[in-house]
C-alpha cells in the first residue's frame, strides 16, 4: 500500500458525510473534478475503492466503511492536538493584526469578533474600513479581506466564502406596501441607494435597473447608510443577506440576487503566515465564516 494522505482521508469523511462529491466539493471549497481526483488518489495508495459512485450520490465499500471508522478516530485526535495547540497559541500570540476591509466586511467581522478577545486576550484587532485596499506590501495592513483575489506574486490567498445579497425593507415599509410588494409593482416603491459618486457600485447598478423602479429618492456615500435608511422605513435597498439575521426589523423583498454574490477572498503578505498573532486571526475568521455557511450564508 502506498502513503496515505491524511487531508484525502479528511475529504473521504466529508464525502461520506454530505453523502454526494458535488456538495462535499462546494463545502471544501473545490470543484467535483478535484474531489473526484483525490478520491481517484486516495484509491490508489489504499489499493481498494473506498466509496461506490452512483448518479444519486456516494456510498462506501465494506473496505471503505473500516477505513472511515479510522479516519474519523484519527479526526478525532487531529481535533484534540488543534485544541492543545490553539490553548497554547492564546498565551503565545499578542500584539495588533490591522484588518483593512469594505463596509459590509467591516460590519460582518466587528459584530462576531467579541469570543476573539476571549480566546487571545492579548491580540489587539483593529479593523480599518475603505473601499480603497490598502497595501499589504507597504504594510498599510496586515490583512485584507476583500470580493476580490489579489494578484501579487508575494501574498498568500485564502477563499473565506460568499457574500450574498438581496432587497429588503423595514417592516413598517412592508406593511404600507404589501399590495405593491406582492405584484412587485417596483414604480410604486420609494428606494435606497448610493450617492451619484458610487451609482457604479455593482448592487447600485442592479437596482436602477429594477424594471420601473424610481432613482432612489434618499443616496448615501456609504453601504451602513443605506441599512439605517431602509430599517427605519426610508424604503427599500440592497443589504448583505447575512443583515436578515442581525437586524430583526428586515424584511426581504427579494431573499436573494444570484447576480451580485461576491467571493470573499482573505490575503496577506508571505512574510506573516507564521506569526502567531496573525495565525490566530486568520485561524478565528475562517471558524466565523465557516458557521455562516454552515448556516445558509
Amino acid at each position: 500500500m502506498k502513503h496515505t494522505n491524511w487531508d484525502d482521508l479528511r475529504l473521504l469523511l466529508l464525502i461520506v458525510q454530505e453523502g454526494a462529491l458535488r456538495s462535499a466539493a462546494r463545502k471544501a471549497g473545490l470543484s467535483p473534478a478535484t474531489l473526484s481526483r483525490r478520491l481517484d488518489d486516495l484509491e490508489g495508495a489504499l489499493g481498494q475503492k473506498v466509496v461506490e459512485r452512483y448518479q444519486g450520490g456516494c456510498v462506501p465499500t465494506a473496505f471503505g466503511a473500516g477505513i472511515i471508522a479510522w479516519a474519523g478516530q484519527m479526526g478525532e485526535i487531529a481535533l484534540e492536538i488543534e485544541r492543545t495547540r490553539d490553548r497554547q497559541d492564546a498565551h503565545a500570540a499578542s500584539g495588533i493584526v490591522r484588518i483593512n476591509t469594505d463596509e459590509w466586511l467591516s460590519y460582518f467581522l466587528t459584530t462576531r469578533f467579541a469570543r476573539f478577545h476571549d480566546k487571545y486576550p492579548n491580540v489587539e484587532v483593529e479593523i480599518v474600513t475603505s473601499h480603497r485596499p490598502y497595501s499589504l506590501a507597504q504594510r498599510e495592513a496586515d490583512i485584507a479581506i476583500r470580493p476580490f483575489r489579489p494578484e501579487q506574486l508575494d501574498l498568500v490567498t485564502r477563499r473565506l466564502g460568499a457574500l450574498s445579497f438581496g432587497l429588503y425593507c423595514s417592516r413598517e415599509v412592508a406593511a404600507r406596501h404589501a399590495d405593491a410588494l406582492a405584484r412587485r409593482d417596483w414604480a410604486s416603491l420609494p428606494f435606497v441607494g448610493f450617492d451619484e459618486p458610487r451609482a457604479e457600485f455593482q448592487s447600485d447598478r442592479w437596482l436602477r435597473a429594477l424594471p420601473g423602479a424610481p432613482a432612489p429618492w434618499m443616496r448615501c456615500s456609504y453601504g451602513l447608510g443605506i441599512l439605517d435608511g431602509v430599517a427605519h422605513g426610508a424604503g427599500l435597498g440592497v443589504l448583505a443577506t447575512f443583515l436578515a439575521t442581525d437586524q430583526q426589523n428586515l424584511v426581504a423583498a427579494i431573499p436573494h440576487i444570484p447576480e451580485l454574490d461576491q467571493d470573499i477572498w482573505l490575503s496577506m503578505h508571505s512574510g506573516l503566515r507564521k506569526s502567531a498573532r496573525i495565525r490566530a486571526v486568520v485561524d478565528f475568521m475562517g471558524e466565523v465564516f465557516s458557521e455562516y455557511r454552515q448556516r445558509g450564508g
